[in-house]
């Protein structure tokens, strides 16, 4: 990826990827005016009820510096039950029409994304031969589950069927990906309180105590394993939305497995990099800037990489820059090329 150059970024805005029974579903597209960009595929937050795909860092800005094809991608939302609206914190914003469903509906809209994007290829002029996950909060949650399950369809057992997994988009393209970046994601749904106005109470479609089997396996750290690919966490010691033990945990489920991963821990960052309350959050678009702000923010890095007998190390962010768009950059260029 080049430094100091200025790159065009052709845009595609409200592309539908799929038609669901709820609506259509669409994504945002920033392809750079390089040869066979790299794919990164966006999951926006929002507790899996709010915000839309328009909630992502300056997709054209970074789609340009890092020289790699963006999609912003929506998925169904999970609904607010009228008799619980009283007792969620947040509401639904009236104007935002995106198609709600219940888990898995969001996992499968995600997949279907993704392989509608390797089916679109050469179309769009990127290359999505490997393809790079990254999501924030509900959005880091599906990324990461995106990255630890290959097939949509693997996800079926005791919770889900796989009727509830259909491929209907794109169903020969591969919905792997080959890296992972992960900003506070939610890894271990088993972790959160066991409350029905709770955001994953909602995405699953009622408390934990009544869907245990959902719970576990809705959650990304139940599927890690040697075939994961490389992930790369970024969380807040002081997040008050989705504790930092949720990226703990996670890391430490991939270092035992053998996958390559790297967790940066924010020392006084909240949810989406505030230094002060949830009050102050405003939402992902501005997420960077907070995190690149000067002074930079204190910080402890931990990376693990697996070696084979006779292998060599190499890291997967060079030069071990500060969490930020240098960090990610590195990350996929040691992971995507």
């Amino acid at each position: 990826m080049s430094e100091d150059t200025e790159v065009d970024v052709e845009v595609h805005e409200a592309v539908t990827y799929a038609t669901r029974d709820a609506g259509e579903l669409g994504l945002d597209l920033f392809v750079p005016a390089v040869d066979d960009p790299p794919l990164v595929v966006y999951v926006h937050g929002g507790g899996w009820v709010a915000e839309t795909r328009d909630n992502v860092p300056e997709p054209e800005r970074y789609a340009a510096e890092w020289e790699c094809a963006i999609a912003s991608v929506s998925y169904r939302l999970a609904a607010i039950p009228d008799a619980l609206e009283d007792g969620v914190e947040f509401a639904i914003d009236p104007a935002n029409d995106t198609p709600r469903g219940v888990f898995p509906d969001q996992f499968v809209d995600v997949k279907a994304a993704i392989r509608w994007l390797r089916a679109n290829a050469d179309e769009y002029g990127y290359d999505a031969t490997a393809v790079a996950a990254w999501g924030a909060s509900a959005g880091g949650h599906l990324a990461l589950l995106a990255g630890v399950v290959d097939d949509v369809e693997a996800l079926a057992g005791d919770a889900f069927s796989e009727a509830d997994l259909e491929k209907a988009v794109a169903p020969d393209e591969s919905g792997a990906v080959q890296a992972v970046v992960d900003w506070y994601g939610v890894a271990d749904l088993t972790l959160v309180p066991d409350d029905p106005t709770n955001p994953a109470s909602l995405l699953i479609g009622g408390p934990k105590s009544e869907h245990e089997a959902a719970f576990a396996q809705a959650s990304p750290v139940t599927h890690v394993s040697v075939e994961t690919p490389p992930v790369l966490c970024m969380h807040g010691r002081e997040d008050t939305v989705v504790p930092i033990e949720h990226s703990r945990v996670l890391f430490d489920a991939l270092d035992e497995a053998g996958v390559d991963a790297a967790l940066y821990e924010l020392h006084d960052r909240n949810h989406v990099w505030v230094t002060g309350g949830v009050e102050e959050i405003e939402s992902e678009r501005v997420a960077m800037e907070l995190l690149t702000a000067a002074p930079t923010p204190a910080q402890s890095i931990t990376e693990t990489v697996h070696l084979e007998d006779g292998g060599s190390a190499t890291s997967l962010i060079d030069g071990t820059p500060p969490a930020g768009p240098d960090a990610i950059e590195r990350f996929l260029e040691r992971t995507l090329e």
